[in-house]
């Protein structure tokens, strides 16, 4: 399925929130519930070091994507972080976050001259694991207790990806 990508305005911060505070996306990172709509307009304040992205599908935001770049340090202006791949719960497996990736991994590749791309990735969420593997992250390591959970807590695996024409 074709979507849109464009970079993320501050007016759509009333229906990214309702995606960032899905109890998925919750689940699925270091997200709190019943954050107040003021942290989702926070987000989409302009800051050089981030790069966020929206999916459309028609008019609809289906997927959001953050990427933390280094442009103020410069030994580590060479990598970025992935922050953040969020999809609508209805529109998970219909290649949102695939689009999202490949722009991203697309614009550090040519215009941004990111040579590591890194992630953050609970160890259950095969899924994205799945998805990560196939667009040429590797794990890098497993933290363990990295996040807390309703039941407990839950280890993490670091992913990156190295872009060798850099």
């Amino acid at each position: 399925m074709p979507f849109t990508l464009r970079h993320a305005h501050p007016d759509d911060a009333p229906e990214l929130h309702t995606i960032l505070t899905s109890p998925h996306v919750v689940r699925g990172s270091m997200r709190l519930p019943f954050m107040p709509l003021n942290t989702t307009e926070d987000r989409l304040a302009y800051n050089r070091n981030r790069l966020q992205l929206v999916a459309l599908d028609g008019g609809a935001i289906v997927g959001f994507a953050e990427l933390l770049l280094n442009f103020d340090a410069p030994r580590a202006a060479h990598s970025a972080d992935v922050n953040m791949i969020a999809t609508r719960e209805e529109d998970q497996g219909k290649g949102v976050a695939r689009a999202l990736m490949e722009a991203i991994i697309a614009s550090c590749d040519t215009h941004l001259g990111i040579r590591r791309l890194s992630l953050t990735v609970w160890v259950d969420n095969t899924r994205a694991i799945d998805l990560y593997q196939a667009l040429g992250f590797q794990e890098e390591g497993r933290m363990r207790d990295f996040v807390r959970t309703e039941t407990g807590y839950g280890d993490a695996i670091k992913m990156a990806r190295i872009c060798s024409h850099h």
